[in-house]
């Protein structure tokens, strides 16, 4: 009994670590991926196409992994392999860089291995939290936004004194520590394995028939997403999370951008997504005080995300200084904070259990995907042509649609 106390609190432990090193690199690669670009000559429009290219290909990627993980091989192994692939593309980055066609290409493949990596851990950490009383998802997740600060407050000093481009090695540095984490983590079977064991057992001994003999049902990934698709709670999750993350995804692109506009190097960005995302660890666990200790429900705690989340777009629009820019970023450690756990714990709510990791990657792949063809492509679009402020007023009432969107949730909760 010890023993398994021991290994319980181990693995809350190396989940933390699995957490803080992935968004520590995913946080400086996304970040300073777009200063290097604008850097390099391209346009609003060419880094939000090229990040809403990534975003596109994610949509396909992220929930294939997670149906892998849910049906194949464990979900443990899918992030490993993810991680494996994702550190030498990372830092082949600056070769891509050197024209438009290498740099679509490799940002196709980071899309393919490093972006589902964000789902995916999020399907680990929700299912570990289920069988692992040591395991918080606000506390794992929240040390991968505390550490994303830390990383990205030294990074930026780094960056400035030696060049941006070591970003890039950075990236796959603190990715390999990811890895080294994960490696050490628990095995999880995959989701439909431990299922078709229950079912068989339960079978046998109802008729005394050998689990062996049993036939072997798989779901395909085409049955499984039309299952989901047909929830219509699972669809307005779906919908409010992609109107809310537009302008989300839109600030955390053209961010960087506006700070470069006002004077800013990449001193003031590592400031920027420092104050960015320090805050997310304190909110995250007040999520989980407010939802498991004092019992308020997640539909009343998304709806305050919610609220963090507008005025988190909305004072986007009203920034006009360098300064005014980077100190309003702390509000994206209320919207975040609160947006991601409720998030996963509404889709956790809605889904099928069989299909957890499905839907937690199909709407985090989805939203990402969808939100940033909106949020970047088309948001770049609305910048070059109408100016920035334009681009995240419209994003203000998209956000408030996304609110609306979640309230047939609410209606069937209480029914």
């Amino acid at each position: 009994m010890d023993k398994t106390n021991k290994r319980a609190k181990c693995d809350s432990v190396l989940l933390c670590g699995t957490q803080a090193g992935f968004w520590a690199g995913c946080t400086v690669f996304s970040t300073f991926l777009i200063t290097y670009l604008y850097g390099r000559g391209y346009s609003a429009t060419q880094v939000g196409l090229i990040v809403a290219l990534m975003s596109a290909f994610n949509l396909v990627f992220q929930p294939l992994w997670g149906y892998i993980a849910d049906t194949k091989i464990s979900l443990k192994r899918v992030i490993l392999l993810c991680l494996g692939i994702s550190v030498p593309l990372g830092c082949l980055m600056p070769f891509f860089a050197r024209t438009t066609f290498l740099l679509v290409i490799g940002s196709l493949l980071v899309a393919c291995f490093d972006n589902p990596i964000r789902g995916l851990l999020d399907s680990l950490t929700n299912i570990a939290e289920s069988r692992n009383r040591y395991i918080v998802y606000g506390v794992a997740r929240g040390c991968g936004s505390f550490f994303s600060a830390v990383a990205c407050l030294f990074v930026g000093d780094i960056l400035d004194r030696y060049g941006i481009e070591w970003a890039f090695g950075i990236h796959g540095i603190l990715l390999s520590v990811a890895f080294v984490f994960l490696l050490c983590f628990s095995e999880t079977p995959c989701r439909e394995d431990g299922v078709e064991k229950e079912q068989a057992v339960v079978k046998s001994a109802g008729s005394g028939s050998s689990p062996g003999k049993r036939a072997k049902k798989t779901i395909t990934m085409g049955e499984a997403a039309g299952t989901l698709l047909g929830n219509k709670a699972f669809c307005a999750v779906f919908a409010s999370t992609i109107l809310l993350n537009i302008g989300l995804k839109a600030a955390l692109t053209f961010a960087p951008i506006m700070i470069v506009q006002m004077g800013g190097t990449s001193v003031h960005n590592g400031y920027s997504m420092a104050i960015n995302t320090v805050g997310m660890l304190p909110c995250m666990l007040v999520y989980s005080w407010l939802y498991k200790k004092k019992k308020l429900s997640n539909n009343n705690l998304y709806m305050l995300a919610c609220f963090f989340t507008v005025a988190r777009i909305f004072s986007m629009a009203l920034a006009d200084s360098l300064w005014m820019t980077i100190g309003i970023q702390i509000i994206n450690s209320l919207s975040y904070g609160f947006l991601q756990p409720a998030m996963i714990c509404a889709i956790s709510d809605v889904a099928p259990g069989e299909l957890r990791a499905t839907a937690i990657t199909l709407v985090t792949g989805g939203h990402v995907a969808i939100s940033s063809i909106l949020g970047d492509y088309v948001a770049g679009l609305i910048v070059d042509a109408f100016g920035m402020k334009e681009m995240f007023w419209i994003c203000t009432a998209l956000a408030v649609l996304g609110t609306l969107a979640y309230l047939p949730v609410m209606k069937a909760k209480r029914a």
